[in-house]
């Protein structure tokens, strides 16, 4: 039998992905100029949800194609729908 701590090892450096992804999701938000952070994006099967103000949702609007096009060509993104 493996010990415990032998097996734990194995998981040291796995990161959160889900973390990961949403930090790269606000950078691209950054780079269009619109403020999100981390804590107003969640994931739903293959579509990201963003809870912002309306103004900001007008404002992703007015960029949203070219925000998903970003998105959907970053590498470990499989988002049918990037954006909700």
């Amino acid at each position: 039998m493996i010990p415990l701590q032998q097996l734990l090892l194995r998981f040291k450096n796995i990161t959160n992905t889900d973390k990961i992804k949403k930090e790269v999701i606000v950078d691209i938000f950054k780079k269009n100029n619109i403020p999100l952070t981390v804590q107003q994006i969640s994931f739903l099967k293959n579509s990201i949800i963003i809870n912002v103000s309306p103004i900001i949702k007008t404002e992703f609007l007015l960029k949203k194609e070219s925000i998903n096009h970003q998105i959907k060509n970053t590498p470990g993104f499989e988002y049918t729908s990037a954006i909700q």
